[in-house]
């Protein structure tokens, strides 16, 4: 029998989870962040809709991501409280 992996739940998750999903969020921004700078770059080279449709599809994603890294920092902050 296979032992089930533990998801990560916020409401119930320590000081050390927390920090834990906060630097994989920081990573996860940093390639979103560099996918996007290689996409802006292609965009202005070619000047193709994909490009552009690529690069709003990467700020869009940017922006869901800096929410869930708000909603880990304010959960942070009233652990340590």
């Amino acid at each position: 029998m296979k032992k089930d992996k533990a998801k990560f739940v916020l409401a119930e998750a320590s000081i050390d989870e927390v920090n834990k999903q906060l630097r994989i969020n920081l990573l996860v921004m940093a390639v979103v962040i560099a996918i996007l700078a290689m996409n802006v770059m292609q965009f202005l080279k070619h000047k193709t809709i994909f490009y552009a449709f690529l690069s709003v599809l990467m700020l869009l994603l940017l922006f869901f991501i800096a929410q869930a890294r708000n909603i880990l920092k304010s959960r942070k902050q009233q652990l340590t409280e």
